[in-house]
């Protein structure tokens, strides 16, 4: 993993600070969401499986919400005793569920930078008053990543590079759990997407989680510069499926009743650099990665 420092600079903003940008400059990120791990129909093989591509790589993580499902609680009208691990089927259901969790991402923990907040932890926010995401990540920076930070429902992680001889370049990566789209079984959520354009002009990379469907998309257009030069440049649009697939592996329920087959997943974006004469520039490219 490239050298890098990071702090909040903002309420809602992280700022990671890259100060060799230079040829052969690599470095691989991890986009991923509803990984839903505490559920019975976590994929959890396939989630490690990247997880651990994610230690080879060098990658940081990137998580846009729903690590948890943390449905089962005594008082949330969705618990189904069926869906119910085995291993949680006893007394303080939210510590357990958490300290499990907490014990699995562990060896992770150093490349974990964004852990970002989904409906189902501010569910547990509202209804059961504890704070799943808060507290995984400070028990992830007590077990080795002082890099490890709370993201909300949405926000912006700025990636600034610094080449070595003066020139700056940055990649602004903005989050946000659901996006501006429902369960769009036809579209995916891409008219969504399009309207993410209009209102986050600022942003080369919109990642959205939340309906477990998948997407790539590049937007291209048209800029007009300070010194008047017409350019053009992208804003790369990715939504990530996650591990949880109860549509194959149930009868009945909500996702049988109202859902269709969902994808297995998350997505990979490599950053390298690139140079047009004596400017920097970051080179991203991402690709789905469904299992």
């Amino acid at each position: 993993m490239n050298n890098y420092t990071a702090e909040r600079t903002n309420a809602n903003v992280l700022t990671l600070r890259f100060p060799e940008f230079t040829a052969g400059f690599e470095q691989w990120f991890l986009l991923s969401s509803d990984r839903h791990h505490d559920s019975i129909y976590c994929d959890r093989k396939n989630e490690k499986k990247h997880l651990d591509e994610a230690l080879t790589k060098e990658a940081i993580i990137f998580d846009a919400g729903d690590a948890y499902d943390l449905m089962q609680g005594k008082h949330d009208p969705r618990k189904n005793y069926d869906e119910l691990r085995p291993e949680y089927k006893q007394g303080k259901y939210y510590d357990v569920v958490i300290d499990d969790c907490i014990n699995f991402y562990e060896p992770y923990a150093k490349n974990w930078v964004l852990f970002g907040m989904g409906n189902h932890e501010t569910a547990v926010i509202r209804n059961a008053d504890t704070d799943p995401t808060t507290r995984t990540v400070l028990e992830l920076k007590r077990r080795g990543n002082d890099n490890c930070f709370v993201g909300g429902y949405g926000g912006w992680v700025r990636l600034l590079f610094s080449s070595g001889k003066g020139g700056r370049c940055s990649i602004d990566y903005y989050y946000h759990h659901s996006g501006l789209a429902g369960n769009a079984p036809v579209s995916k959520g891409l008219i969504g997407a399009n309207r993410q354009a209009v209102v986050i002009p600022d942003a080369q990379v919109i990642h959205n989680g939340h309906n477990h469907e998948d997407y790539y998309m590049a937007q291209v257009r048209e800029r007009l510069t300070v010194t008047g030069n017409v350019t053009h440049d992208y804003t790369h649009f990715v939504r990530t499926p996650g591990y949880k697939q109860a549509w194959r592996d149930s009868s009945y329920g909500f996702d049988k009743e109202t859902g269709n087959p969902k994808p297995i997943g998350a997505a990979w974006m490599r950053v390298t650099y690139d140079r047009d004469g004596h400017t920097a520039f970051p080179h991203i490219l991402i690709t789905m990665d469904l299992v």
